[in-house]
């Protein structure tokens, strides 16, 4: 079975080697990672001659009509809170992500700036940090599209001018758009820039290893999103059979505990979170989010996007 998979690497190690490999020993597994959008422009390049089985994470609601999937509900859809049952026949929800700054403190102070300091979307107009946030391409990576639907609803709604305008501030303060999530991540961990905008499994993943001395995950002050992500098995896929079996493991109460544990939060709510690095999510302040709208406007919104980053490149 080929996996295409947009999983940072101790999330795929979890489920995958220590859950569903554990599980079937006897099913043979390749896997591909890389960003969302590269993953989606693959699946579709390789229609006629499908090479992966499923796509295992980074889908969104705005992906559940893109043509490329095998309708599929899993066995255990019917566990599954209301909120993440899949409607579509198509996403079969496996974790919800959350937004975050994530800081790196030796960096903030070396540029004169107490990491304390940065804890909100207002804190990364400050004149110095320009050219020291990094944020991945919203339209090729599905957590820096949700970050950007997040400062959007934050900063009063998705066509609102003011929140248009925030963007623009941001991006004239010279920050990175990078190639990819993992990208974004590491090179604040590793000191080349002061911020990212980023999401929250990674992070976490820092922290529980020790390094909170180091780095810094901040849940910004005007509020962020709960975003629920997905994987689908690829039309027409090779290994059917296998591929079912796998939504049905990924879906199941299981794999679901699995992440329960991990840094990444499960999309199975009815299962308590039992990692204790994780911040309650009753003490984090969220942000509404329409995501019809976002799935209707995606492309009408990374144009606008577009538009405003080639202003400062």
């Amino acid at each position: 079975m080929v996996i295409y998979t947009t999983t940072y690497d101790l999330e795929y190690k979890l489920i995958i080697e220590q859950g569903f490999h554990k599980k079937y020993p006897n099913v043979k597994i390749e896997s591909v990672q890389a960003g969302a959008g590269e993953l989606k422009t693959r699946i579709k390049s390789e229609a006629e001659n499908p090479q992966g089985d499923v796509m295992f994470g980074g889908l969104t609601y705005s992906d559940a009509n893109a043509g490329i999937w095998e309708k599929y509900v899993s066995k255990n859809d019917s566990t599954m809170p209301e909120s993440m049952r899949n409607t579509t026949g198509y996403l079969t929800w496996t974790t919800i992500q959350l937004e975050n700054l994530f800081v790196n403190v030796k960096a903030a102070k070396d540029a004169g700036i107490d990491p304390n300091s940065i804890n909100s979307f207002d804190a990364l107009l400050n004149p110095a940090l320009k050219g020291k946030i990094i944020w991945a391409d919203p339209s090729s990576s599905s957590s820096a599209w949700n970050m950007l639907a997040t400062i959007l609803a934050a900063k009063g709604g998705y066509e609102s001018d003011e929140a248009w305008k925030y963007v623009d501030k941001l991006l004239a303060n010279g920050v990175v758009v990078g190639s990819s999530s993992s990208a974004c991540y590491k090179s604040v961990y590793d000191g080349e820039y002061v911020v990212g905008l980023t999401y929250e499994a990674p992070c976490v993943s820092y922290i529980e290893g020790g390094e909170g001395d180091k780095v810094k995950l901040v849940y910004m002050e005007e509020g962020t999103s709960a975003f629920p992500f997905a994987s689908a098995i690829i039309k027409g896929a090779k290994n059917m059979d296998l591929a079912k079996l796998f939504m049905d493991y990924v879906s199941s109460e299981e794999a679901q505990k699995l992440w329960a544990s991990s840094t990444a939060r499960q999309a199975n709510t009815n299962l308590p979170t039992t990692n204790e690095f994780l911040t309650d999510m009753s003490k984090i302040k969220l942000v509404e989010s329409d995501h019809k709208y976002l799935s209707e406007n995606k492309e009408k919104i990374l144009a606008k996007f577009q538009e405003l980053y080639v202003k400062y490149q």
